[in-house]
């Protein structure tokens, strides 16, 4: 990995990083598109199995918000 500092992140932002630089193999890509395309019911029966991923993914999308972004649109 050539990421600076990617060392000093906690597992959750090492989550988001490997997710929004694409370093995931083919499981956690599919499991990055379930979970951004789930309902807030499904993202918690997620959140059992994968707490770092979901968790990320909502402080990444609450980021996005924050920007004036709209993450389901992509931006």
């Amino acid at each position: 990995m050539n990421i600076p500092g990617y060392e000093k992140l906690n597992e959750i932002e090492r989550a988001v990083v490997d997710w929004q630089y694409r370093l995931c193999g083919d499981f956690r890509k599919a499991l990055w598109e379930a979970i951004a395309r789930a309902d807030e019911g499904n993202l918690q029966r997620l959140r059992l199995g994968f707490p770092n991923e979901v968790d990320g993914y909502l402080a990444f999308r609450a980021v996005v918000k924050k920007a004036g972004g709209d993450v389901e649109a992509g931006y």
